[in-house]
């Protein structure tokens, strides 16, 4: 199955000219850019700063109340030639390490013999890809962080492994792997922004030749190197490559694992390859509770393969191999329960109409698309995801067909049963827990081996059509680069905010100065206002949690936000430190870029009460917005001398 079919290679060598003239025209129309903007760019920046012709950037900034600068222009336009100048360059080497004119041409000597090698192409290509990768990643990690990157810090800077373990079993919803890691990380790295987000920047990378094997492995080279491309690309992949939390590394693990079960079902070495298997499936479930649902849709595919598969799959391996991992759970299992009852109190719980929606929202997360929101992009999203699910279940089904295929066939037949129920499984299920989005990245490196053997098969039949004008390689470097031109500006200018608008805040805090208190409205901005003043002796609390609130809490948090007495108590908080000598407070509300409203179980609209309670107590002095991506807030700052000499309380028990 490592060989599968060759769609890419055909005995018509003028097939493949089409290939090399679009990367070779790609790549000459972007080195032509570049000189246009050697020559006139300071006009070109002038340009666009003043007309702000592209709207995702214009929108990005005025609906957060930043206009981009000059300088923004520039920076973002060098690296969208960059970035252009990168895909076309791939283009070129993809086109050409495939060409057999190149390849059957005698004077080029050593050349011709080392693209006869395929190891050595696709080596070629997968560190382009890693090249691409790496520069696609890299401006966002000066985004800064937000609440959860800062609640892994304040997790993995205990001062030990079990005080980590301790910390991690009542201030978060994951298992403790990613954040022991971080620990020991920051023993080396230290704490900067940037040192916690190394980790996560490397398993990214890392997922790259990941998706590339398990392609191979299930499909062919082609089907690889399609897989490991739609990783690079992948927008999702790019954001969370640069974000301290366990995505990257649950990703990793997931396409790991199936990765060696696929080998272990292929393999004569079916003992190492559970071996390997038993470890990655044990550490991916200590990462992310994400990876149970995989390895239940695996076991599931298991017993399936056992059945329909008598002989060829032994059913005694594979149990010895789920016995060892749970033997190896079982310790953490009575904190998983306690975090599934726990659960997301801050996500509605849909009706059962509306579980038909959360799977296409799910499928449509493991496509490599942009955000764009346009009505054509939207439904050209739609009939994708409609295909890809149609895709998955028709491979899950083709299983239990009668006929018996050839050998060959067949095993490519199990690597596809395998791929579509490793991800109709969390597809399904997600939804049945009202769960979307993001809970899928930990499967887009199966999805992009899975959709690259599609594409192959694709070109293959067009092939057997003698479809000559339509060939898989040209098509691909044409999707490439139109997915290229089409997104390359937005991730050209991930960075033209940051995260938070609290590191702004922060950074504009004298420690001198000691006359100010701080109140986080809502709290859980607090873990990110903990991070950015760790090393400032700054008082703060947040509402509805007045201690600790830098520590998040995911127990009992909707039971603390309904309590009647969380505004009275805040208030007398406020004249107890009046009382102490504190002449301001700066009252920091926000947390997202939008009006916060009840979700779920939390009612987040009390926060309009406190202000409402604020205001009728004290003047304000200032008022300051601070723009972000995703934590837009708002500082106001009031006298609180007013409350220093009122002694009576709010009568709150």
């Amino acid at each position: 199955m490592d060989e599968g079919f060759e769609p890419f290679r055909t005995p018509h060598p003028e097939r493949l000219g089409p290939a090399v003239v679009i990367s070779v025209l790609a790549a000459v129309a972007t080195v032509c850019l570049f000189i246009l903007y050697a020559v006139n760019g300071e006009a070109i920046a002038d340009t666009m700063y003043e007309a702000q012709i592209w709207p995702s950037v214009k929108n990005g900034f005025s609906r957060n109340g930043a206009v981009p600068s000059i300088e923004f222009y520039r920076t973002a336009i060098e690296r969208t030639l960059f970035y252009l100048l990168l895909i076309s360059g791939l283009g070129v080497l993809v086109s050409l390490s495939f060409s057999t004119r190149l390849a059957g041409n005698r004077q080029i000597g050593g050349l011709a013999s080392r693209l006869e090698s395929s190891t050595f192409r696709d080596t070629c290509i997968l560190v382009y890809l890693l090249i691409i990768a790496t520069v696609l990643r890299l401006p966002g990690l000066n985004l800064g962080i937000w609440r959860d990157e800062a609640s892994t810090y304040f997790e993995a800077a205990s001062g030990s492994a079990s005080a980590v373990i301790d910390m991690v079993k009542y201030g978060e919803l994951n298992p403790p792997g990613f954040y022991l890691l971080t620990h020991y990380a920051i023993e080396w790295l230290g704490t900067g922004e940037n040192a916690l987000k190394i980790s996560p920047f490397v398993f990214g990378l890392v997922a790259i030749p990941a998706a590339y094997y398990l392609a191979r492995v299930a499909g062919s080279r082609q089907a690889a190197l399609l897989a490991a491309s739609l990783v690079t690309i992948s927008p999702v992949g790019i954001y969370y490559a640069q974000e301290a939390r366990p995505n990257t590394l649950a990703a990793l693990l997931c396409c790991l694992v199936t990765l060696f079960l696929l080998t272990s079902l292929n393999s004569r070495h079916r003992t190492w390859s559970l071996i390997a298997f038993v470890l990655c499936a044990s550490l991916l479930i200590y990462v992310q509770y994400t990876g149970l649902m995989l390895l239940v849709s695996l076991a599931l595919a298991t017993v399936v393969l056992v059945v329909r598969r008598p002989g060829q799959v032994p059913a005694l391996p594979y149990l010895i191999a789920g016995f060892s991992i749970f033997v190896i759970y079982l310790p953490w299992i009575p904190i998983f329960f306690d975090h599934l009852g726990t659960g997301t109190p801050w996500t509605p719980e849909s009706e059962w109409l509306d579980k038909p929606r959360a799977i296409y929202k799910n499928t449509a997360y493991l496509l490599p698309w942009s955000s764009q929101k346009s009505i054509i992009a939207k439904i050209t999203l739609g009939m994708a995801a409609l295909a890809a699910f149609c895709a998955l279940a028709w491979y899950v089904v083709g299983i239990f067909r009668r006929q018996r295929p050839p050998a060959a066939s067949q095993r490519e037949e199990t690597a596809m049963f395998v791929l579509a129920t490793a991800l109709l499984g969390p597809i399904l299920m997600l939804a049945a827990l009202s769960l979307t989005g993001r809970y899928m990245f930990s499967f887009i490196p199966i999805a992009s081996a899975f959709f690259g053997i599609l594409l192959v098969r694709a070109g293959h039949l067009l092939s057997q059509r003698d479809w000559r004008w339509v060939q898989p390689l040209p098509v691909a470097i044409v999707a490439l680069f139109g997915w290229t031109l089409l997104n390359v500006w937005d991730i050209a200018t991930a960075d033209r905010l940051p995260k938070s608008g609290i590191r702004t805040v922060a950074s504009d805090i004298d420690p001198s100065s000691s006359e100010t208190v701080y109140l986080l409205s809502p709290d859980f901005t607090a873990p990110t206002f903990g991070y950015y003043t760790r090393n400032k002796n700054v008082p703060f609390a947040g509402f509805a949690r007045l201690e600790d609130p830098h520590i998040f809490r995911p127990q009992d948090y909707a039971e603390t936000w309904s309590r009647d007495a969380a505004v009275p108590e805040t208030i007398d908080y406020l004249r107890r430190m009046a009382g102490e000598g504190y002449v301001r407070l700066a009252l920091i509300e926000g947390g997202g870029c939008h009006v916060l409203e009840d979700t779920g179980r939390m009612q987040y609209s009390r926060v309009r009460d406190l202000r409402a309670e604020i205001d009728r107590l004290l003047s304000p002095v200032s008022f300051t917005n601070y723009s972000a991506r995703i934590e837009c807030v708002t500082v106001t700052e009031y006298d609180l001398t007013g409350l220093a000499n009122d002694g009576s309380t709010t009568g709150a028990d």
